[in-house]
């Protein structure tokens, strides 16, 4: 072979190769996920955002034809889970539940966090949402927010409300019906929602603001009084129920809203491929239909929804803990 064409053979070969590169990358996405896809979510099995995950999880699996396993790994007002995703390889098969305390609570809730949801994660999807219920136990003798908020300004740090720990939704919610209401409540946090209810169903606690699909069940039994929801409409689960800000409290809202994140850095492909499956899941009757009986009302849109949402509300929550001097180191 000549030594021009031993030049054009090699320059054709160089030339080749970047585009062989890029298919070869093309195909890693179209057959992603390879293995299985780790999904953390960093609270109790049997809560809300267990339940959740695990139904979408199944969902995302038929999608896209791969395994979707729900690890929980609790602790920390969902900071100890949150962190492990936010130090995992971006890759695209560890990813995270994240909800409105890890992504717009804690940062001003504690000094110091284990990760920056700014710059460690980035958003997946915004899934949906689901209202808290301000319940009482029977035996306090009230049947609306006005007879509980005269009780509560008679006796001042008097009543107990139970909350499944601080920083929860569950707690805020206490904080800003205190601040609105101008009522000192005695907060005492419980290991979980779960255990916050069975308090005030043991008369430990004399009322709670929790998940309606938590606490759903305990309302039917009549083992706790609901007084309101703590969302900005009526819930469809509870239509009779009204809200907070009907009753007086005007701009009150207090809603539990979730998603999903992934390590910073991860293939805008791969997260591409992951909004859709979840947006799929979501966009199904049956899964739908499972979610309402959870009062989860779910949401498809794009992957920015998610950081939008956290971004609005961190000052809505910032202004919450410092009015009700809420303070954990």
């Amino acid at each position: 072979m000549s030594s021009l064409l031993k030049n054009a053979a090699r320059l054709l070969s160089r030339a080749a190769l970047p585009a062989a590169l890029l298919l070869g990358s093309q195909a890693a996405h179209a057959q992603y996920p390879e293995h299985a896809v780790t999904i953390v979510v960093p609270f109790n099995t049997g809560t809300t955002p267990d339940l959740v995950t695990r139904l979408l999880a199944a969902e995302m699996g038929k999608a896209t034809g791969g395994n979707f396993v729900v690890l929980n790994r609790v602790g920390a007002s969902g900071m100890i889970g949150t962190a492990s995703v936010a130090n995992a390889d971006p890759d695209g098969y560890t990813i995270g539940f994240a909800n409105v305390a890890t992504m717009a609570i804690n940062q001003s809730l504690y000094k110091k966090l284990p990760y920056d949801a700014d710059k460690q994660l980035t958003p997946i999807a915004l899934t949906g949402s689901v209202q808290n219920v301000l319940a009482v136990r029977p035996g306090l003798g009230v049947k609306s927010v006005e007879e509980l908020i005269a009780m509560a300004r008679k006796a001042p740090g008097k009543l107990v409300v139970a909350s499944g720990g601080n920083g929860t939704t569950g707690h805020l919610s206490a904080a800003m019906f205190m601040s609105m209401a101008g009522v000192d409540l005695m907060h005492v946090p419980y290991k979980g929602g779960v255990e916050a209810d069975l308090a005030v169903l043991r008369g430990e606690a004399d009322l709670v603001f929790e998940n309606i699909s938590s606490i759903a069940s305990f309302i039917d039994q009549k083992k706790v009084i609901p007084l309101a929801v703590t969302g900005a409409e009526r819930d469809p689960i509870l239509p009779n129920l009204p809200t907070l800000n009907e009753l007086g409290l005007k701009g009150y809202q207090a809603v539990a809203w979730t998603g999903y994140v992934a390590p910073a850095g991860t293939d805008p492909k791969i997260l591409d491929v992951l909004n859709g499956a979840i947006n799929k899941a979501l966009s199904t009757q049956e899964v739908q239909d499972k979610l309402k009986a959870m009062a989860y009302v779910p949401h498809v849109g794009p992957r920015q929804d998610l950081s939008d949402r956290a971004n609005k509300e961190r000052p809505v929550w910032a202004k919450v803990i410092r009015d009700a001097k809420v303070n954990i180191d």
